[in-house]
């Protein structure tokens, strides 16, 4: 009997504990157009006029060999391609992760018959909870330009990591008191009291909680299997095929809608094709389409 529903008490007091710079919560906040604008405005020093509809842990994989991704959240102005990443843990590899995602986003939107000149900017953000080149700077900046000449110009690519641990050190009210409120979850400002109240509201939402309790328990099911090291470093494969195995052990004793949510949170979460999703758990590909 799989421990699908094992340890409900200590999820829901985990639910309830969970604040801003939870991935699934500021994932969901992010999907506020309002919200996930005001928030670029403020970490660029910009005004953005419109911005496509924010889309949260969007996946990418161009080839059954290539490295598939995962963004937190990725949208779009006229000018621009965003990607905003909350990053719990100093992986040590962000740099070179952000370099990647970049070119992700160039190879997604350069359709064919496209000229190189069409690609917009595209800026990278990771929100960085520990300061992730150790240098006790409260932003790190990266932009592309020439050694030899510093008045060409640059291939319009942008990454930040802010260190929020450093939040006392940046220039700016406004980004202080952001940063300042994903550690502590104390708003400061006009801007974080929104903030604040959308968080709660987030928490009352009862489809967002079964999303993120089953979700949980799949995890859960994960590291009981053995492979909570596979997890911690990330290893695409180990983790693809023991989040499926447990997913499917979970399914195969639940109602057909959780088949249905479980779907749908292999496809968001592992990267997983619809087409394949569907065969996989014996759900017609249209009725799965619906809830994507």
């Amino acid at each position: 009997m799989s421990n699908f529903y094992y340890n409900s008490g200590d999820l829901v007091k985990e639910w309830e504990s969970l604040s801003f710079s939870n991935n699934f919560i500021f994932t969901k906040l992010m999907q506020n157009e309002e919200i996930c604008r005001q928030t670029l405005e403020l970490l660029l020093d910009i005004k953005i006029s419109r911005l496509e509809y924010p889309t949260s842990e969007m996946s990418f994989k161009f080839t059954p060999e290539s490295h598939g991704i995962r963004m937190d959240v990725y949208t779009a102005d006229d000018n621009h391609y965003y990607d905003i990443e909350i990053q719990t843990t100093n992986k040590k590899n962000l740099l070179k992760r952000a370099r990647y995602y970049s070119s992700i986003i160039d190879a997604d939107v350069l359709k064919e018959g496209m000229d190189y000149l069409e690609l917009r900017e595209n800026i990278i953000i990771f929100l960085c909870l520990e300061d992730p080149f150790n240098k006790g700077l409260p932003l790190y900046t990266f932009k592309t330009k020439c050694v030899e000449d510093s008045t060409l110009p640059d291939d319009e690519t942008t990454k930040l990591f802010y260190n929020i641990g450093n939040w006392k050190e940046n220039p700016n009210p406004g980004v202080r008191n952001f940063l300042e409120f994903i550690i502590t979850n104390n708003p400061k400002d006009e801007f974080t009291s929104k903030l604040s109240a959308h968080v709660t509201m987030t928490k009352k939402n009862a489809d967002y909680r079964r999303q993120f309790m089953m979700y949980s328990m799949y995890l859960r099911d994960c590291i009981e299997d053995g492979i909570e090291q596979g997890i911690a470093e990330a290893v695409d494969a180990a983790v693809e095929k023991a989040v499926t195995e447990a997913v499917d052990k979970a399914v195969k004793e639940t109602k057909y809608e959780s088949k249905i949510e479980a779907a749908v949170i292999a496809i968001k979460k592992l990267n997983i094709t619809p087409e394949l999703t569907a065969k996989e758990y014996n759900i017609p590909l249209d009725e799965l389409l619906k809830h994507l």
